[in-house]
């Protein structure tokens, strides 16, 4: 049975995750991770692989584990807590395309680690390389591109990866409500993002002092905090509705799933911008970290294409035969 409260299974997903991202993948890490080609080392994105996590929503009759995208929102949660680098999201939506399309060729290279995935935004492709798959999305279809060349150019988070890209051969073309799933996948990133920055408030504003008392203590600094833990709670609600709507079949999933990404896509925004000003001074250099979830959040919130799109599924609810 599907229910908003994540079972024993899920849990235990939900902290396999977070037990390895804490110990292999720091903030420490994610700067360093940021200097090196790819912005991912070939052993991190090789445990990603031995880990399962490619392929967890994959059918298992085609070589992945067989979950749903309540699963996979639990993962990507963290994900987003942790700035994970490397192109998992894109990866792990390439893989359920080829999944769709029977392509199992390609779903073994792609959860293997063997093949990754970048993604088309505009005219512009991120965490796509020369040999690469570009995935490519509307409201009804997903399709996987071959990526023949790549041209950086500089994008607002140092952990990923924008370029122009000259497009290969179209390697699948399929129907289905990938873009539902992407944004149920990008709502649960931006939550994590989301409950980082709460947490790195709240603790900051117990332990730094000004005028002998913690800055917790001044009005401006506990309206911001209790924001942000509101904003998460109502973030999480949302994206994990959606996740169990769109699992369960509904047909309002995709009102669900845009709605969900609209709400993170905001709170994340205001969220990690509130962190800076929490941080105060310190809180916009380089190398204090809350400007790492700031650009993560608006390279998520525009990851989908414009905003408005999203809006426009979120003005036309599904028809309520109740009303």
């Amino acid at each position: 049975m599907i229910t908003l409260v994540p079972d024993e299974e899920q849990r235990e997903i939900a902290k396999s995750v977070s037990d390895f991202l804490e110990k292999s993948v720091t903030i420490a890490t994610v700067r360093e991770q940021s200097l090196t080609p790819d912005g991912v080392s070939e052993d991190l994105w090789a445990s990603y692989a031995d880990l399962g996590w490619l392929a967890l929503g994959v059918p298992e009759e085609v070589g992945g584990v067989g979950l749903g995208v309540a699963e996979e929102m639990l993962l990507f949660v963290e994900l987003g807590r942790r700035l994970a680098p490397g192109p998992l999201r894109t990866t792990i939506m390439a893989a359920r395309i080829a999944a769709a399309a029977g392509r199992e060729d390609l779903v073994a290279e792609l959860v293997s680690g063997e093949r990754r995935a970048g993604i088309a935004v505009g005219d512009l492709v991120v965490d796509a390389r020369p040999g690469d798959l570009l995935v490519v999305l509307t409201e009804t279809t997903g399709s996987l591109v071959e990526v023949a060349a790549t041209e950086p150019v500089d994008g607002v988070d140092p952990t990923t990866r924008v370029a122009r890209a000259t497009r290969g051969a179209t390697a699948v073309d399929v129907d289905g409500p990938f873009l539902t799933v992407a944004r149920i996948h990008a709502a649960a990133e931006l939550l994590g993002v989301i409950e980082a920055v709460r947490d790195m408030s709240a603790f900051y504003a117990q332990t730094r002092q000004q005028f002998g008392v913690p800055i917790g203590t001044f009005q401006a600094v506990k309206h911001r905090c209790a924001d942000m833990a509101v904003a998460a709670y109502a973030v999480r609600s949302q994206v994990a509705f959606a996740a169990v709507k769109f699992d369960a079949g509904e047909p309002d999933a995709s009102f669900q799933a845009a709605s969900a990404y609209a709400l993170a896509a905001r709170h994340a925004q205001k969220s990690t911008a509130d962190n800076i000003q929490n941080h105060g001074g310190i809180g916009f250099t380089w190398e204090q970290d809350s400007h790492l979830f700031l650009k993560r959040a608006h390279l998520l919130s525009r990851l989908l294409g414009v905003l408005r799109d999203t809006y426009e599924v979120v003005l036309e609810p599904p028809r309520n035969d109740f009303i």
